[in-house]
């Protein structure tokens, strides 16, 4: 499970072997075994050092996050996994045909998903809404389309083809993202993908989903596997960009986050007028505490959702962490690197 602080006058503490949260006068104890992650929302919460330490003890990530945005610190232990071997082949792979063709692998992984995702909700869609159906696969074909055109790129390294890449990739983008507005209600008010300052509902939600959740749980996995989280090979480098982890999100993003959400407000889960918070919360603060509380228990048990890939069963979490395992194996050139996706 995950403690999720994001509310003034919270205090973190420990008692032996266990997390003590305490709020208003209210005192709950979780067991440090149940606890994956702790995420910080709130500049108005205080830790005790004995409760950081506890994380840490247990290779629990604590990570620090402001409302609507990246995260802006992660805390772990200073003892890292994985083999030295593997961060320095991290490094010269980018020069060579290792990184261009990683980078394909993500960008593919990231549009068979998009391509499944609307070929399964026209497939739901086919009696009652036939078509908007048709409209749904036939952008999944599309998005294909623009796959098989990726695949096709040839070059010696990431850096010759790059923009290339990423043109198709804005290319199929458009296609997802008109296929999702018109499956959302009209009166949600999405227009398209925005990212920094999003003030819509559905734009809101999906950062959050991204940022705080999926963000956080990439980088611990990149961690275990004892990468380096800044030397990505389809995001470019930039000082502070966390490229890798950004990398290895792309397969993930619609399967966790998209899916959840479409499900969340498709089946009125979720009540569209009470997803915004009001203006006079928190500074900040976009999602109101409700809306938060319905997509951290969704976002749970979607990622505790068991699927099969590649020939195996597993939950969605724990593909999250076999992935960059089988990048390091890629890495040291003793197998191929399988993007994750999903059929529909």
């Amino acid at each position: 499970m995950k403690i999720f602080l994001d509310d003034f006058g919270i205090f973190l503490g420990r008692k032996r072997n266990r997390f003590i949260v305490k709020k208003n006068g209210e005192v709950k104890e979780i067991v440090a075994d149940d606890v994956d992650s702790i995420i910080c929302c709130s500049s108005g919460v205080a830790f005790s050092s004995s409760a950081l330490n506890l994380a840490v003890e247990n290779n629990i990530h604590v990570v620090f996050a402001r409302y609507g945005g990246w995260p802006y610190a992660v805390l772990m232990p200073a003892s890292m996994t994985g083999s030295v071997r593997a961060r320095r082949e991290q490094f010269i792979a980018y020069n060579d045909e290792r990184g261009l063709i990683l980078a394909k692998k993500f960008i593919s992984g990231k549009l068979v998903n998009q391509a499944n995702f609307l070929k399964l909700m026209a497939k739901n869609r086919r009696q009652t809404n036939p078509d908007l159906a048709e409209k749904l696969y036939d952008s999944g074909k599309l998005i294909d389309e623009v796959n098989e055109r990726i695949s096709e790129e040839q070059g010696l390294n990431i850096d010759e083809k790059r923009q290339q890449l990423m043109n198709l990739e804005a290319e199929a983008a458009r296609f997802y993202w008109d296929s999702i507005r018109q499956i959302l209600p009209p009166e949600l008010g999405f227009t398209g993908r925005e990212t920094r300052g999003a003030r819509d509902p559905f734009n809101a939600m999906l950062n959050f989903g991204y940022q705080t959740i999926l963000f956080p749980e990439v980088w611990k996995a990149v961690s275990y596997a004892g990468l380096d989280f800044y030397a990505g090979y389809l995001h470019a480098d930039r000082p502070g960009k966390p490229s890798l982890v950004l990398d290895l999100m792309e397969e993930f993003r619609q399967q966790i986050v998209d899916r959840t959400l479409v499900g969340l407000i498709t089946r009125n889960i979720i009540k569209l007028n009470e997803v915004l918070a009001a203006e006079e919360i928190e500074e900040g603060r976009v999602l109101s505490k409700d809306a938060v509380k319905i997509l951290l228990t969704s976002f749970q048990e979607r990622l505790e959702s068991e699927v099969m890939f590649n020939g195996q069963k597993g939950t969605l979490k724990s593909f999250i962490y076999s992935q960059p395992r089988c990048l390091v194996r890629f890495l040291l050139r003793e197998a191929d690197y399988v993007p994750f996706c999903l059929g529909w």
